[in-house]
């Protein structure tokens, strides 16, 4: 049996964790200042501008940082297959970014009531062309993510002077959006000149059957991503549709801390998704136990961060936002508790159902718990506020989890994953 855990799983964990978790982790050195500075309300209206680039993101990336790296995982000793899926993902990439943000920025600068919203919309959309360039979704299928990890830890860590410098008041709300898109912009054209050194890539090419092959492979990992945005990001814009920016700025606060908290246990799951979609095809028993090991290790973080939260969410509110943002304890104490779900059915679906060709199973599970969060949390919020959406998100990682158990049940997978036995390698590959 393939060896589950070595020396570059450890290196590539390690190294997802610093390329993704310091999105969410140095923030916190600059997140205290800013909540000051900027205050509940502009700190908002911050968060609403980043919640619409978000979805420009969410189209842009369309699935493909998970299902081109599974492909390139696969097909990694093929330089042309190789070639074929990078460039067609990075053009699709392009044209998606490009459509989606134009429609955003014509949105918000002809509607009165989101014309604030367009300079920060603007300063942000520099994090689409620095994703656009970062090309992790390839070094990931390689499992050799160590030199773009390091690149992007660097630009995160120069965020952080630059924000303390810049951003002086609440008329710099659109600095503190500017800053760190253009740090990744910067970082990705580091990236990118080291991904052409490699030589892992053959020439440029513009194929536009590749690129709507590619689109229609990864649509349904795209509407579960979407799925999942509907009660991740949506809650925002529905917080502030029924309550007040101040009230956005609290959950603001406590999203900000779940997600810095939730870094490791999410990106254990991400680094161990190329080493299981590689060995499903070669070693399908050691597939199973290095899913098994990876959802052992999400969980167990997961419980830890909960109890903690649960125990000091005052201390770290205080600490972390300031005095104003105390209401944001307790939110913080509720959405932590999606752990528990979320980070057993997140790794679950990406290393067990989309291996095993359920992607649209999956999402149809993440695409119905979406829509079914939109009212439930239109509903808590009216009545809760920051609270009430909290409630609805952990309700949604809840469901989220029911249906990922109902179709491993009803695809005969839950019990081979369950039990520590040996499997029939033709029923799994």
């Amino acid at each position: 049996m393939a060896k589950v855990v070595d020396r570059s799983l450890l290196i590539n964990v390690l190294s997802l964790l610093a390329y993704r978790g310091t999105t969410f982790l140095f923030p916190l050195i600059t997140l205290p200042y800013l909540a000051r500075i900027l205050g509940v309300e502009h700190m908002g209206l911050l968060a609403l501008g980043l919640a619409c680039v978000m979805y420009c993101s969410t189209i842009s990336d369309w699935g493909f940082n998970v299902y081109t790296t599974k492909d390139i995982a696969q097909h990694r000793e093929n330089r042309e297959k190789v070639t074929q899926l990078f460039w067609s993902t990075f053009n699709a990439k392009l044209l998606l970014g490009a459509f989606s943000l134009t429609i955003l920025l014509l949105a918000t600068w002809f509607n009165p009531r989101w014309h604030s919203l367009f300079y920060i919309v603007l300063a942000n959309s520099t994090v689409l062309f620095g994703q656009l360039l970062s090309f992790g979704w390839l070094m990931q299928g390689f499992e050799k993510l160590g030199k773009t990890a390091v690149i992007s830890t660097i630009g995160q860590f120069c965020s952080i002077p630059l924000t303390f410098l810049l951003v002086k008041s609440p008329d710099d709300t659109w600095l503190a959006a500017l800053i760190p898109g253009v740090v990744a912009f910067i970082s990705a054209a580091i990236t990118l000149w080291f991904v052409i050194n490699m030589r892992i890539i053959g020439a440029y090419r513009f194929d536009p059957k590749e690129i709507v092959q590619r689109i229609r492979d990864s649509f349904d990992v795209f509407l579960a991503i979407a799925g999942a945005n509907l009660f991740n990001n949506v809650n925002v814009l529905i917080l502030a549709s029924v309550t007040s920016t101040y009230m956005v700025g609290l959950y603001n606060g406590a999203d900000r801390l779940k997600k810095a908290a939730n870094s490791l246990p999410e990106q254990v799951g991400n680094a161990f998704f190329p080493r299981v979609s590689y060995l499903l095809h070669k070693d399908p028993t050691a597939a199973i136990n290095a899913t098994r090991k990876s959802i052992t290790f999400s969980f167990l973080m997961s419980l830890f961060i909960v109890i903690f939260t649960l125990l000091f969410a005052d201390y770290i509110v205080r600490i972390l936002l300031g005095a104003d943002y105390h209401q944001s304890a307790n939110v913080l104490r509720v959405v932590v508790c999606g752990f528990i779900f979320g980070n057993v059915s997140y790794p679950a679906g990406l290393q067990i159902l989309i291996p095993h060709g359920l992607a649209r199973q999956r999402m149809h599970v993440m695409f119905i718990v979406g829509m079914i969060n939109v009212p439930v949390c239109c509903l808590m919020a009216w009545k809760l506020g920051a609270i009430g959406a909290a409630g609805s998100l952990v309700f949604s990682e809840f469901l989220v989890f029911l249906g990922i158990l109902r179709v491993m049940v009803k695809n005969d997978l839950l019990k081979p994953y369950l039990l520590k036995q040996d499997i029939d390698a033709a029923k799994l590959s």
